[in-house]
């Protein structure tokens, strides 16, 4: 019984160190999304190149995304 809790403990420990160090390697890109004229455009698709990570802009044409530091 002892060793099973043990055993858990050093999962929920890994998995809680890994999670940590997934969200270090992280940066918050943000930005607007604006026409020619400097108007905002809502609802534009934004995505990180190469990836299926991505966004929808909002009323204000206001976007916010998480991504690697690769």
């Amino acid at each position: 019984m002892k060793h099973n809790v043990l055993k858990h403990f050093s999962v929920l420990a890994l998995s809680l160190l890994l999670v940590s160090f997934q969200a270090l390697a992280q940066r918050q890109v943000t930005g607007k999304v604006i026409d020619e004229n400097g108007d905002a455009i809502p609802g534009a698709s934004v995505i990180v190149k190469g990836t299926t990570t991505g966004t929808i802009t909002d009323f204000d044409g206001a976007y916010t995304l998480n991504v690697s530091d690769d």
